[in-house]
């Protein structure tokens, strides 16, 4: 197994990475650490090379982002990694539980050809921003996939902790380059048959920017990304899948038209006080039961999740969140999100570690 970690000016964290990556349980005789030390203009390449890992430096600014720097990474595998016989990777601000490579190769063993683990936020108790954070990730990035596997269907890819086996690499090139690259990509894997095992068993774990406004950027990327998306990728797959019989197809196709809870608390309050004041109890019952099954989905997916305290109470500033994200939705769809990757300012000390180990060197 290969891990490739994609990193840009990852210097002050990426030591914390591969030492979780080098505490997983799994042969070290199997598994090689590669990074991808993309564009970067501090020592990341230097501190990865510390650490033990295969470096990779690239250079090409008119390039840029996660999804080129992984292509790019793939393609030059057989040399740097000539053995692989599967793929795993994982962002160069994340931690992992001990036992990730082992679950995922377990998935790939047993048959799936892609595998998502489970991502979490690794700070809810930094601050009430992050703890929302979590919430948000909890719902997403583990109580739909578990569903979703539960029903067969295909779980999706969020980034980091994604596992494939080389054979579906080389059948399928890593050719994702929009906002959204692991989304683009599920889509591609879905659309030629493809389906993504979820393994729920293990997780991946990031630190979320502590205030609303540090956030602000990455969600405007993932956002904007999801409604490119959704205008190029649903038409296409609902029709194929509806013509093809195929329930994977027609449900990926469907769930990019799922408006974010946000908007769907929005629009259920909004239908709610427009009832009460048309004295519609049909309406007001309606909104009512509405509202009642979102706080069901979030308290139990929380439960589910096993959230901590912090979380549950970080809700009572969810009001304001949902304005701040309808002002985000409106100015993307708009015209004004961005429109080229941009990384996510890191809040972690700028240090460099004092602990070293041998080096080995790859070529790029």
């Amino acid at each position: 197994m290969a891990v490739i970690v994609p990193a840009h000016d990852e210097a002050a964290g990426i030591a914390t990475t591969l030492r979780s990556l080098a505490a997983m349980r799994y042969p070290p005789e199997m598994l090689v650490t590669i990074v991808v030390a993309d564009n970067c203009g501090d020592d990341t390449a230097a501190v990865a090379r510390d650490e033990g890992a295969v470096v990779l430096e690239r250079t090409d600014p008119a390039r840029r982002g996660k999804g080129h720097a992984l292509a790019w990474a793939l393609e030059r595998l057989e040399t740097a990694a000539p053995d692989t016989e599967a793929v795993l990777m994982v962002d160069a601000d994340c931690q992992v539980d001990p036992g990730l490579a082992v679950a995922a190769a377990a998935r790939l063993a047993a048959g799936a050809r892609a595998v998502q683990c489970d991502y979490a936020v690794a700070n809810p108790e930094a601050s009430p921003a992050s703890a929302l954070r979590y919430a948000a990730f909890a719902l997403v990035n583990t109580v739909r996939p578990a569903g979703k596997e539960s029903l067969g269907l295909s779980a999706g890819l969020t980034g980091t902790g994604m596992a494939f086996s080389r054979e579906l690499l080389r059948r399928h090139p890593w050719d994702a380059f929009s906002l959204a690259e692991d989304a683009e990509y599920h889509l591609r894997l879905v659309a030629a048959g493809e389906r993504v095992s979820f393994a729920g068993e293990a997780a991946v774990r990031s630190p979320m920017p502590t205030s609303q406004a540090a956030s602000e950027s990455q969600q405007a990327r993932w956002e904007g990304g999801r409604m490119q998306l959704a205008r190029r990728w649903a038409p296409r797959l609902l029709a194929s899948g509806l013509r093809e019989r195929d329930h994977l197809k027609v449900h990926a196709a469907l769930e990019q038209l799922v408006p974010p809870q946000a908007a769907l608390a929005a629009a259920t309050a909004a239908g709610g006080a427009l009832s009460l004041a048309l004295r519609d109890r049909r309406g007001a019952a309606l909104a009512a039961a509405t509202a009642a099954g979102q706080a069901a989905f979030v308290l139990g997916g929380l439960r589910l999740a096993g959230a901590p305290a912090g979380v549950y109470r970080s809700l009572a500033g969810a009001p304001a969140v949902v304005a701040r994200k309808l002002v985000l939705l409106a100015r993307i769809s708009a015209g004004g999100g961005p429109d080229e990757w941009v990384r996510t300012e890191r809040e972690q000390p700028n240090t460099r570690p004092a602990h070293v180990h041998s080096s080995i060197v790859g070529n790029a």
